[in-house]
């Protein structure tokens, strides 16, 4: 592995992490005209349109792979889109930042979940990492500083449990499909649960069909393209570089979602809230570390 790739798969890393952050902020923007089903609609149909591209250029490739995997194809597209759906309602009901907080608590749940299904042994300082992260969960989860109700703790944990799950899915899906196949099943499968969710009266989540108008359009385009562009550039970091190198990287989501949450007015995170943020943020760095250190280790030895 050349130190080139390896630069070159932090900086796609860190765009990713940024086209996510822009793409959180400007569901923000719609969220008084939309609901978080349209929103899941729109974001969804945009990246299938954009990956259709892709096809036309690139065709996806399966030869060499197992046959099946279709049933954990879909259950991989259900619930990663339900954790989208619950991270798009908090946005349009919290902080931005203590949105995607809950979100990035993902490493906590997926090394719960590796054990579990996947019979892995962290090690303790793994383990400790994670016990870090939970207390951080807790303290932005606290009704009673951070002023949330019951129901956004309730999506921003489930946003991150879902999200675990559908990771460790992913894993093995791997020998199944290539990413390409991946991700285009993901949109169409969200754009045909929130094109039909549109139009079922569920509280909290939709509402029926609220026509955009002038300004709304560029967003919800510009909502699309960059949470496409995120998923591109992830794909593409992990290509380029070791996991352990560019995963951490990916925790300045959560600064960037900070940031553009103060710029469209959220208030400034209150003490406990921050500590929580910092610990979560503490957290997915440690538990990222040993792979980190490994993988630097072996570029060196290259």
């Amino acid at each position: 592995m050349k130190y080139s790739q390896t630069s070159l798969g932090i900086f796609y890393m860190a765009a990713s992490s940024f086209s996510f952050a822009l793409m959180n902020a400007f569901v923000k923007v719609l969220s008084p005209q939309l609901s978080p089903m349209e929103n899941i609609f729109f974001r969804s149909f945009v990246m299938v349109i954009f990956v259709l591209g892709i096809f036309s250029v690139s065709p996806p490739n399966n030869k060499g792979k197992k046959k099946g995997g279709w049933g954990k194809l879909i259950f991989r597209a259900v619930i990663g889109g339900l954790s989208m759906l619950a991270l798009f309602y908090n946005i349009a009901t919290i902080p931005l930042g203590t949105a995607t907080a809950f979100a990035q608590s993902v490493p906590i749940y997926t090394v719960i979940f590796s054990i579990i299904f996947l019979k892995e042994r962290p090690k303790i300082g793994v383990i400790f990492a994670t016990i870090i992260g939970f207390i951080g969960v807790i303290c932005i989860s606290n009704p009673s500083v951070g002023g949330l109700e019951a129901k956004n703790i309730f999506a921003g944990i489930f946003s991150g449990v879902s999200a675990a799950l559908a990771f460790i899915t992913l894993r093995s899906l791997r020998d199944y499909f290539d990413e390409k196949s991946v991700v285009f099943a993901f949109g169409i499968t969200m754009t045909l649960i929130g094109g039909v969710g549109i139009f079922i009266n569920i509280p909290h989540l939709s509402n029926g069909w609220s026509s955009p108008s002038g300004l709304e359009w560029i967003y919800i385009v510009a909502m699309g393209l960059a949470g496409t562009f995120g998923q591109q550039f992830l794909t593409r970091a992990y290509m380029l570089a070791p996991a352990g190198i560019v995963a951490p990287i990916d925790y300045s989501r959560i600064v960037w979602g900070v940031l553009l949450g103060l710029f469209l007015g959220d208030r400034f995170p209150d003490l406990m809230s921050g500590i929580g943020i910092i610990l979560i943020l503490i957290s997915g760095v440690l538990i990222a570390l040993p792979v980190f250190l490994r993988d630097i280790k072996r570029i060196k030895n290259v």
